[in-house]
């Protein structure tokens, strides 16, 4: 009994050790704070929107329009820069000095992919395409069986009771605006001198359209 009891606290004690040394570990890393830019290598062109992250935890940031970027990292980290169209690149990062700051460029070269080939070949004449295409026997959508649908006369009815749409409206408004700002600090302008508004009233006096009911 008193052997088993030993060793079960000669196993914790090793395990105690254990898990200190590495928690004295992770407290000796420093912190780096990794500054930079993602370029391309063939004409040092910024890289907007590439993605930067740590490979152990899979987080990082993005850079800005003029492909910045800055994160902290821990020393021995592998940074992994990445953007669509070009090679996935890492970096591992070491000692910042005294400071605790790095600062890097980084190149990416462009990915090529190469896909298979594709042969088109064109129909012989619109009439061999319309009676191929006819034979498919494509069944008809909502959209082709809504066309069917409508009456015209009708969709010209609805877009007479439609009126003005927005930005109709806002052209409307600015006009008016720019109207009443242009009559600040003077007589409202009349249509007694225009003869535009003379022509309109005298047909209308013709027409009988100023009779009262």
């Amino acid at each position: 009994m008193f052997t088993r009891l030993l060793f079960t606290f000669t196993i914790f004690t090793l395990a105690s050790v254990a898990c200190a040394q590495s928690d004295s570990t992770q407290l000796t890393t420093e912190v780096v704070q990794v500054s930079g830019l993602v370029v391309t290598g063939d004409s040092l062109m910024p890289i907007p929107y590439s993605t930067v992250y740590r490979a152990r935890d899979a987080r990082g940031t993005m850079t800005d329009p003029q492909g910045f970027f800055s994160l902290p990292v821990l020393e021995g980290d592998t940074l992994r820069f990445s953007s669509t169209g070009y090679i996935t690149r890492e970096v591992v990062i070491p000692s910042g000095g005294k400071l605790n700051r790095i600062s890097l460029v980084q190149p990416m070269s462009r990915d090529t992919v190469m896909i298979n080939n594709a042969y088109i070949y064109p129909w012989p004449s619109r009439d061999t395409f319309r009676k191929e295409f006819m034979a498919l026997g494509l069944e008809e959508d909502a959209y082709s069986v809504g066309q069917q649908a409508i009456n015209p006369f009708d969709i010209y009815d609805r877009l007479i009771d439609v009126g003005l749409d927005g930005q109709a409206l806002a052209s409307q408004d600015a006009r008016e605006i720019a109207l009443e700002y242009s009559n600040l600090g003077g007589i409202p302008t009349t249509n007694l001198l225009n003869p535009v508004a003379w022509a309109q009233f005298l047909k209308a006096l013709k027409n009988g359209d100023l009779k009262r009911n």
